[in-house]
């Protein structure tokens, strides 16, 4: 059993703690940004991987910005 969360997962998370369209254009920029130096720095093979985190790293901040991950932590956890 993989705990691994797929893109489109991911994307539905994010969206769902997360409204500001500022937010949602920041999580995509940091996913590209993580994949681009995934590749450049030879660990093309975890792309996707790092590209999730890239994308979650603020998961929680919009709604939570004084528990900025923390919470975050609970909300992959399924305890929020």
């Amino acid at each position: 059993m993989s705990n691994e969360i797929t893109r489109d997962a991911a994307w539905e998370l994010l969206c769902q703690w997360n409204k500001e369209p500022f937010h949602l254009r920041h999580a995509v920029t940091a996913e590209g940004v993580m994949r681009y130096f995934t590749k450049g720095l030879g660990y093309a093979d975890e792309e996707d991987y790092w590209g999730i985190v890239g994308l979650l790293h603020d998961l929680d901040f919009e709604k939570f910005p004084n528990e900025h991950c923390v919470k975050e932590q609970e909300i992959l956890r399924g305890e929020v």
